[in-house]
């Protein structure tokens, strides 16, 4: 265990408090604490044990005299390194959109199109969702959710080889999907805070089945991408909790 660890610890203790500070709480008072409030945002989450485990170890170290010049305590590598992973996380955090199907290679459907080709399409590549777009205009998704809406709905069957999408366009609609839901969300988002979005909405009991990226974070704005949680679990897996 390297004897400069103490210093280490310590300079990047220090830099986690005041990059935090500056990224993610600007308004608190310079002093008051800010380490619990990091420890908190989607970023650090997965480090919040360390983080407080870090925090009593700093406080020890700081209020407790040294013997000789020698320190009470050396932290270890381990919490060198957890704290280095902190600040690098809130300098610079990984953007979503790194990991997000961008619009140009997104599979995308109209109106016009038909059922059983595109639900072929959707079974052979493996997609669970279709962004339906009139001309730039996302007007839905279709999924195995907007069927069986459809068929709750209708009481029947009525789709056949040449059924169009339009003919189920209401069940298309991103309100209307019974068990799920979209969200928007800033092309600026980082992953973490999109890896957190997805989960169950205890007052519908729906889950978020895709996220589209935009401009404007505003489900007006152009789509700019897309991301279901398949994305984040096979493509992120290092950022999910």
């Amino acid at each position: 265990m390297d004897k400069n660890n103490t210093e280490k610890f310590l300079e990047l203790y220090r830099q986690l408090e005041k990059t935090g500070r500056e990224n993610y709480f600007p308004k608190v008072p310079e002093g008051a604490p800010i380490i619990n409030r990091l420890s908190t945002i989607p970023v650090l989450r997965e480090f919040k044990e360390d983080i407080e485990y870090c925090r009593v170890v700093r406080n020890f170290l700081v209020h407790t005299p040294r013997v000789r010049d020698i320190s009470p305590v050396v932290p270890s590598d381990d919490m060198v390194n957890v704290l280095e992973r902190c600040v690098q996380r809130i300098k610079s955090p990984v953007k979503a959109m790194h990991y997000a199907v961008r619009r140009e290679n997104m599979y995308t459907v109209g109106l016009k199109d038909k059922i059983s080709d595109v639900s072929t399409y959707m079974n052979e590549k493996g997609f669970t969702h279709a962004p339906v777009f009139d001309g730039d205009r996302l007007v839905g998704v279709f999924s195995d959710n907007a069927i069986y809406s459809y068929i709750c709905d209708k009481r029947s069957i009525s789709i056949n080889e040449n059924t169009l999408l339009n003919e189920i366009k209401e069940y298309l609609d991103i309100n209307n999907h019974s068990n799920e839901y979209f969200a928007f969300a800033h092309a600026g988002a980082n992953i973490y805070e999109i890896s957190n979005l997805f989960s169950i909405d205890v007052k519908s009991m729906k889950k978020l089945a895709v996220v589209f990226f935009t401009p404007n974070g505003k489900r007006d704005g152009h789509i700019l991408g897309m991301m279901t949680p398949y994305s984040i679990l096979r493509d992120a897996p290092e950022y999910t909790s």
